[in-house]
């Protein structure tokens, strides 16, 4: 049932508020479509607004606002917010459940039936199968008849009611004494080990297997018992509701070298140390007679880890659900021993779903953010569930978590967020710079996540900018033969460098002999700022029609005002003039006389592009002489 809060400066009577069916509704209060105001003095406007509207699990009034929380915005509630402009909603606000003896929690005993005897065991962890129904997974052998003397199993026994937490021995009692809350359920999956070790012959044992397990899942009767997804500490056994004072478990993992704890009817909440695998290098103990898959742990002979009855009770470290108890025994003089029924193999054997919240109600993931430094006012990032909105607060911190002082100590505040389709969410960092303590907590269909904290150090990137690479232009050679120029694998080369990585570097040649038309052509700068292009005549046949000087000039896509294009020359000579293969030669990029080494760069390992100009269909890229149709050609040469 979803209780009504409602203060009494609303001047509704306990009967009025809560007589109207567990429920608010809203109805329109006039034709007007403005937002209205809410007389929160008026019973009668109150109850009228407030009639019908179900999901509201929190409500009060101050200043003249009405502040009611629900867990989900239904149309109604949007109807409502949108109505009245002095109503406010807050989403998320779940309804809670009271206390209850009949609250079932892991580390919880409980009753078996064994034909015209019984025993007690622990409740190990409570939740939830696949299906949404309420299980308790305990251990499997409390689910058997086991002949004291062969070890042999007799039949099954019967699930009965939880023991009374006052009366059990975790609480100095002697136990054995029914709730009164009546029948848990009934075996749902149960297995204790593998085939019986029978004989004195250890050869002729079974081998092991990976179904040895020492696991069971009770079905849980709902009408009689509210599953909780804790595990009880026993501080408050003496109200007989172990319910009421629990470590929370939020996941089933492995178990790591270390402290552990568990919790049980016979000796409550006890803690230890996992073996590691150096000092007992084992996954089967021989439990029972039978093999078991698990690990051991250990503790002080004074003060055990478990004892009889504490058989299926919790095993956790953290808020990590790692184990069920299934047996133990004296290691030596000092030290007692338990064996451990691994939580993870079990399940995934079991092929049990086993899910710590109700499926539905499960909260979503909590928003990740690593600790990070950025520069004043650049973006804080992180991760959250796509579309999730994720509010975000900050608040600055002085040494050692102190508050921060001067125009830091203003910069604090929060924002919500939604994140993009990939979970990612950034908010505008602070301002001044300094330490910030931040959260982010994500919300989705309702549900709030966990809140996460995160730091954040804003400082001015103090170190210098490198200064840009000057701009260069080298043309190899500078002076070619007609017949060179007309052979692909010779040519000219222009190679530019200075430029941005990806900046898009354009060629032209401007100018050159008489009616020959100018051409362009783009190539993106390299990781190292450099581009290269290859020019060559395709009219072999006519070689002599390229003969002349040409200018060219290379602009990037980045220039600024300031920025003049890079500009060099090359000449085309009669073979009779020349020297055969050119001469190559560097500019520096604002004149023809640049200093000549005779070889040139060349470009070699750098790209280069060119797009072959043939036939009129070049367009501007023809080059005309005398009227005749000569083709120059720009290639890309592959990588060295």
């Amino acid at each position: 049932m979803q209780k009504k809060l409602v203060q009494s400066s609303l001047a509704l009577s306990a009967a009025a508020a809560l007589g109207l069916g567990s429920a608010f509704v809203a109805t329109p209060a006039m034709a007007d479509s403005a937002p209205q105001k809410l007389d929160l003095q008026s019973e009668a406007h109150v109850q009228k607004a407030l009639s019908g509207i179900e999901g509201v699990n929190a409500y009060g009034a101050e200043d003249g606002e009405l502040n009611i929380g629900v867990a989900k915005k239904t149309d109604e509630i949007k109807d409502l917010e949108k109505q009245y402009k002095n109503i406010n909603v807050t989403e998320g606000v779940k309804e809670l459940k009271p206390y209850a003896d009949n609250d079932l929690v892991g580390g919880a005993g409980y009753l078996v039936k064994a034909g015209e005897s019984g025993g007690a065991c622990s409740t190990g962890f409570s939740g939830w199968d696949g299906d949404g129904k309420p299980v308790v997974l305990t251990a499997g052998h409390c689910s058997k008849i086991i002949n004291e003397d062969s070890n042999e199993f007799e039949g099954d026994t019967t699930v009965d009611q939880t023991e009374t937490p006052s009366t059990s021995a975790a609480n100095g009692g002697e136990g054995f004494q029914a709730s009164g809350n009546g029948v848990i359920g009934k075996w749902g999956f149960a297995n204790f080990g593998g085939d019986l070790l029978e004989g004195a012959d250890e050869a002729e044992w079974p081998e092991p297997s990976e179904s040895d397990i020492d696991f069971a899942v009770i079905n849980v009767d709902e009408s009689k018992y509210n599953v909780k997804g804790g595990i009880t500490d026993w501080t408050s056994a003496d109200s007989d509701d172990l319910a009421k004072s629990t470590t929370e478990i939020t996941k089933v993992g492995s178990h790591k070298e270390g402290a552990i704890s568990k919790s049980g009817r016979t000796t409550g909440k006890t803690e230890g140390k996992v073996l590691p695998r150096e000092s007992y290098d084992f996954d089967y103990q021989n439990v029972g007679g039978r093999w078991v898959h698990g690990f051991g742990v250990t503790a002080p002979i004074d003060k055990p880890f478990s004892q009889p009855g504490d058989s299926g009770g919790g095993v956790y470290q953290g808020n990590t659900a790692v184990g069920v108890i299934s047996g133990g025994g004296d290691l030596d003089a000092n030290t007692s021993f338990t064996w451990v029924a691994d939580l993870d193999h079990s399940l995934e054997e079991s092929g049990t779903d086993f899910k710590l919240e109700k499926p539905g109600e499960e909260a979503p993931d909590a928003p990740k953010a690593e600790d990070q430094t950025i520069e004043p006012e650049a973006k804080v990032t992180g991760q959250a569930e796509p579309g999730a909105k994720v509010k975000v607060t900050w608040e600055a911190t002085g040494e050692e978590g102190e508050e921060g002082t001067g125009a830091q100590a203003e910069e604090q505040g929060s924002k919500t967020i939604t994140a993009n389709k990939e979970g990612e969410f950034s908010v505008e960092g602070p301002k001044a710079e300094g330490d910030y303590k931040f959260t982010a907590t994500a919300t989705v269909d309702g549900q709030e996540s966990k809140t996460t904290e995160f730091d954040v150090t804003v400082e001015k990137d103090e170190s210098e900018t490198p200064a840009p690479a000057e701009r260069e232009i080298s043309i190899d050679p500078k002076q070619i033969t007609a017949s060179d120029f007309v052979q692909e694998k010779k040519g000219v080369t222009i190679t530019v460098k200075g430029f941005d990585e990806g900046e898009k570097a354009t060629l032209k040649v401007a100018s050159g002999p008489e009616n020959v038309e100018g051409i362009t052509l783009d190539e993106t700068a390299n990781e190292n700022g450099a581009a290269a292009f290859s020019i060559y005549g395709t009219s072999a046949s006519d070689p002599e029609a390229y003969l002349g000087k040409y200018d060219v000039e290379v602009t990037g896509a980045n220039d600024t005002e300031d920025e003049s294009a890079l500009t060099g020359t090359f000449e085309v000579v009669a073979d009779e003039d020349g020297t055969g293969g050119g001469t190559g030669g560097d500019d520096d990029g604002n004149n023809d006389d640049g200093n000549d080494d005779g070889n040139g760069d060349g470009g070699s390992d750098l790209p280069r592009t060119g797009a072959e100009l043939t036939g009129l269909a070049a367009g501007a890229g023809l080059l005309l002489v005398g009227g005749a149709a000569v083709v120059l050609t720009m290639r890309r040469k592959n990588n060295n």
